[in-house]
């Protein structure tokens, strides 16, 4: 009778297509990278590490949250950095990763600034069962309660007075 309560049932994430959208991404690079590497192994990593970018980039984009998408933004500069390495064959070029991604460090508040302006606003999904509350965007302060001098009180009820 206890697991019958719909507070117990397992409930499904909020989920969209640009997470779809970054497998699917991966899964291309990966097929491309099988196949450009069957002509020539020195093209294989260049290839599947810009799809690795590409999809860590939509899927941290996917998840609606400024600081998520920020570091989806580093790693997506990481990747590119190593697929230029691997092509390139020369290591000393993982120094432009490295800049870029000090740069990024030092301008991470302006960036997740203009990423939660830029993102969409997530909203939850709907849940049998609970009330509807309005989406509410941008910080609302508290409400306070009016305090009296004679410590906690009770809340009154209220009573029509006889005329």
């Amino acid at each position: 009778m206890m697991y019958e309560n719909r507070q117990y049932q397992r409930r499904k994430p909020y989920q969209n297509s640009l997470g779809g959208l970054a497998v699917g991404v991966f899964l291309i690079a990966l097929a491309v990278a099988i196949f450009l590497g069957s002509v020539t192994w020195h093209i294989f990593l260049p290839v599947l590490f810009v799809g690795l970018a590409f999809a860590s980039l939509l899927g941290s984009i996917s998840s609606y949250h400024h600081k998520i998408a920020y570091s989806g933004l580093q790693g997506f500069v990481w990747l590119l950095g190593l697929a230029l390495c691997f092509a390139i064959g020369f290591w000393p070029w993982i120094l432009l990763p490295l800049g870029v991604s000090i740069l990024l460090g030092s301008l991470a508040a302006p960036v997740m600034g203009g990423l939660s302006r830029g993102l969409p606003q997530a909203y939850p999904p709907y849940q049998p069962g609970q009330p509807y509350q309005p989406y509410q965007q941008g910080y609302q302060p508290p409400q306070q309660k009016a305090r009296s001098s004679q410590g906690s009180e009770q809340p009154r009820e209220y009573t029509e007075q006889p005329k």
